[in-house]
């Protein structure tokens, strides 16, 4: 009688599992996708779809790959632990657990105002040349991202604080490149305006210094417009000197600007780390 009611208990367990994971929902990978997008498709976490599919680093997703999408049910308890355990270390700023801040980043100057021009080389086309590199790489790496400015165009200073000032949780990063009459002077120099953000320039900065071998000009306090209008933590980049000869033809160059794009986004992910 027992062996009876073991067997008829042990077929239901079996029964049950079998419908559980014909009713597991499943997403394959497509061109441009990002573990982002999907997981905002579906209504779920990013960490809890990477951690339901074994990633770890989100830069090893694949076209073709067959995702389980986690249930809403069982991604809200993993999110109020992660929560938990980062609020140990909390600051006002501290982004929740469960979505990336986003990242308004602005490429500097833009149509009537070309800012720095030194032999042919405007500041305004470099600016936009590295912004649109760091837009590229921080949305593959999952961050939402809004640009200023995308086109040669004029935005205002106020303009670019208000694009930044309609979210919550982000970070803004004006991306620039220097200039001055004494054209020996070189290297690349972060400012911040608050003291929020000046872990965020420290972060950018160490990476730049690291990554493109340049003269190492520190992290300045600024009174720039769009770092004391902006709310959230605000950074200005000063990448390199197109005054300077030997760095200008650097920083004309695909493998420089690449270069101080990756600085930046290395510098963002070092700083989520934290914040």
């Amino acid at each position: 009688m027992n062996l009876g009611r073991n067997f008829i208990i042990r077929a239901t367990f079996i029964v049950l599992l079998l419908g559980c994971s014909a009713n597991a929902v499943t997403h394959t990978v497509r061109a441009k996708e990002t573990f982002y997008s999907i997981a905002k498709r579906h209504g779920v976490s990013v960490q809890s779809l990477m951690a339901k599919n074994g990633f770890s680093d989100p830069r090893k997703l694949y076209i073709g790959k067959r995702l389980t999408i986690p249930s809403k049910v069982t991604a809200k308890p993993s999110r109020k632990k992660a929560t938990k355990k980062v609020a140990t270390k909390a600051t006002k700023y501290r982004r929740p657990s469960s979505s990336k801040f986003r990242v308004i980043v602005d490429p500097g100057h833009g149509g009537r105002d070309m800012g720095a021009y030194w032999y042919g080389v405007r500041e305004s086309d470099l600016n936009m040349r590295v912004a649109r590199r760091v837009e590229a790489s921080l949305k593959s790496r999952g961050y939402p991202v809004t640009m200023t400015r995308r086109s040669d165009i004029f935005i205002s200073l106020s303009r670019r604080s208000q694009i930044a000032n309609r979210y919550r949780n982000a970070i803004f990063v004006s991306i620039h490149f220097n200039a001055t009459k004494n054209t020996r002077v070189s290297g690349a120099e972060t400012y911040y305006a608050g003291k929020k953000s000046r872990y965020l320039a420290k972060c950018i900065q160490s990476q730049l210094i690291k990554r493109l071998k340049v003269k190492n000009r520190g992290v300045r306090y600024g009174r720039y417009a769009v770092l004391r209008s902006t709310k959230c933590p605000a950074v200005l980049v000063e990448c390199g000197f197109i005054s300077n000869s030997a760095e200008r033809r650097r920083c004309k160059s695909n493998h420089f600007q690449s270069q101080a794009a990756r600085s930046i986004v290395s510098g963002i992910e070092r700083y989520d780390r934290v914040y």
